[in-house]
């Protein structure tokens, strides 16, 4: 898949539907037509002609000679059944085969390649679980489109043309009354469904987010059961489940108001008339026996496919209209994107220049006007109140946000014109508060590096000090760690993230306080890893515990978005009405009292 296609997403569901229809399914969509028609008129409409035949055979054969007569009637409509059964099995196996499963996977493996292009503000404001519920509604979606489309409506669109034509034959009233109680079902479902696609995308949004809130409870059970807030929670989601319920009972209403009045018109009021126009066509001798039969079997038979379409586009309008809601809410226009074929970073010695560089969020300035240069190797400390802007640093320096102006270039290349995923790449990043994939021990580490073998993944465990907690564990590496690592304490999962950091073994090392889930001993152990791991790589270490950058090779100094100080620890303290020094002085075993 091209990255302009992943990137440039239609405004629109159907646009997405439009654009993927030749790229996963468009020659078996065709295929599927065919078997669909052939399938739909054999069992809906076949039956009316061989009936008519019949009835015709009968009333104008002797009785004797009524059986030989009515048996080469009876094969051919057996061989043509058998036939329409054969087109239907084909018809459903292609369904199955290559637009239920395959394309939906297509599809969504493009929806997520889009989502997870997507900058961290966008998931700060949207909930995992509702991301996911909203990927499905657009894959199921799009083959239920394409199936009723190209299925359904096809068929019915061909029986139509073959019903009218035959009724013409016998008779023109009988056409003019099939087209009139039909064209009425048409017209008022085509005058009701924009309310009941409306109430459907409605009623997806509100399911979204009731499963996003209960996910969001689920997955916080911990802090839910530490609060004894469980009640709190079930009362927390009832506004939630009552906009559900009230957006469903509405969405039922108007599709069942989509199709009830059109079967009434169609199959009590536009039958009860056919009666009396057989009747009628009878007594003047304009219609036989035979053509009243064929008449009421055909007009009995497209009424029953034109319910079963009824009741398909009522399917048609719940699953598209959430796909619609879905969509609308999940294909957010991409805040950050490569350049036209950008190329990737190409880090030689790990040079950091950091050019004017500012950044708001939301109107508020957060940085103003940093300069900055690290040098190859070069150890730098950033220090700062909360709220100085320290993370918000490290955030534009692996993009993920890009700043109102000025840039930060590595080894003379701005960030802003190389592959986000090279320039991450490039950066081992140890997060204060580190999260783990519900998998082993082993595949959380391994993440560092995708095709890293045992060998390797023990040794960084070795490294981060987490190699006896893991060996303590029934299945040692095979270990499962829960949810979001639930199972692990903070220290530990601290030290598989600091694993999976050595592992990656990039040129420029970020630490945003990695070691202060740690106790001293652990602490002790793992700042003599850092050492190794540091050496010769360009390093930026946040925190707060200011003792763990003392040995740095210049320590920065951010208050209230703007570089004030830097130098060496020694040297920061003698400036004794220095920003730095008053930190120094007002911390409390080694942190800075907020």
């Amino acid at each position: 898949m091209k990255k302009n296609q992943t990137l440039n997403f239609p405004k629109t569901v159907m646009g997405f539907y439009i654009r993927n229809f030749w790229r996963y399914s468009g020659v078996f969509v065709l295929l599927f037509a065919v078997f669909a028609v052939l399938d739909i008129t054999g069992l809906y409409i076949l039956p009316s002609f061989f009936l008519k035949r019949a009835v015709f055979v009968l009333e104008n054969t002797p009785a004797a000679m009524a059986l030989s007569a009515i048996i080469p009637i009876a094969v051919t409509y057996l061989v043509l059944r058998i036939a329409q059964w054969c087109a239907s099995m084909l018809r459903w196996t292609i369904f199955d085969g290559y637009m239920r499963y395959k394309a939906y996977n297509r599809i969504s493996e493009d929806l997520y390649d889009y989502v997870f292009r997507q900058n961290i503000e966008f998931y700060s404001n949207t909930m995992p679980g509702k991301i996911n519920s909203q990927i499905n509604q657009i894959g199921i979606g799009f083959y239920t489109t394409m199936g009723i489309a190209f299925g359904e409506f096809l068929a019915v669109i061909v029986s139509a043309v073959i019903v009218v034509a035959s009724l013409s034959l016998i008779g023109w009233q009988y056409t003019v009354l099939i087209v009139i109680a039909a064209a009425f079902r048409l017209f008022w479902g085509l005058a009701t469904v924009k309310k009941a696609l409306r109430a459907s995308a409605d009623r997806a949004n509100s399911l979204n987010n009731l499963h996003g809130r209960l996910l969001d409870a689920v997955s916080n059970f911990p802090v839910v059961k530490l609060f004894a807030r469980a009640k709190y929670e079930q009362q927390a989601v009832k506004g939630a489940r009552h906009k559900y319920a009230t957006t469903a009972r509405n969405a039922h209403f108007w599709s069942r108001f989509f199709w009830a009045p059109g079967n009434f018109a169609y199959d009590i009021i536009g039958f009860t008339v056919l009666l009396i126009l057989c009747g009628y066509m009878f007594s003047i001798g304009q219609s036989t026996i035979a053509d009243i039969s064929f008449a009421i079997a055909i007009y009995i038979s497209f009424g029953v496919l034109g319910f079963n379409l009824i009741v398909t586009i009522k399917e048609f309008t719940d699953s598209y209209g959430d796909a619609v809601g879905s969509y609308n809410n999940l294909i957010k226009p991409l805040a950050i994107v490569d350049i036209p074929n950008a190329p990737p970073l190409m880090v030689r010695k790990g040079k950091i220049e950091i050019k004017n560089l500012s950044f708001k969020y939301r109107r508020a300035p957060v940085l103003e006007n940093i300069n900055l240069v690290i040098q190859p190797g070069e150890k730098i400390g950033i220090v700062g109140f909360s709220g100085a802007g320290k993370t918000t640093f490290v955030n534009l320096l692996m993009r993920l946000y890009d700043p109102e102006k000025g840039g930060i270039y590595i080894d003379g290349q701005n960030i802003r014109d190389v592959t986000q995923d090279s320039l991450r790449e490039n950066i081992a990043f140890i997060p204060q508060e580190p999260t783990m994939f519900n998998r082993t021990l082993a595949e959380n580490i391994g993440y560092g590096k995708i095709d890293a073998n045992m060998r390797e993944i023990k040794r960084v465990a070795r490294l981060a000090n987490a190699d006896k907690f893991i060996n303590d564990t029934p299945k040692k590496y095979d270990s499962l760690v829960g949810d979001r690592g639930i199972k692990l304490s903070g220290g530990q999962r601290q030290r598989i993230a600091i694993a999976r950091a050595f592992l990656k073994n990039a040129p420029i090392l970020i630490l945003d306080e990695a070691t202060a889930a740690l106790d001293s001993d652990t602490e002790a152990t793992i700042q003599k890893s850092f050492a190794e791991l540091s050496a010769g790589r360009t390093t930026i270490a946040i925190a707060h515990r200011l003792s763990t950058l003392r040995n740095m090779d210049r320590i920065i100094v951010i208050d209230q978005g703007r570089l004030v100080e830097q130098g060496t620890h020694m040297a920061l303290l003698r400036k004794k009405n220095g920003i730095y020094a008053r930190l120094w002085k007002m911390q409390s075993g080694g942190f800075i009292q907020e």
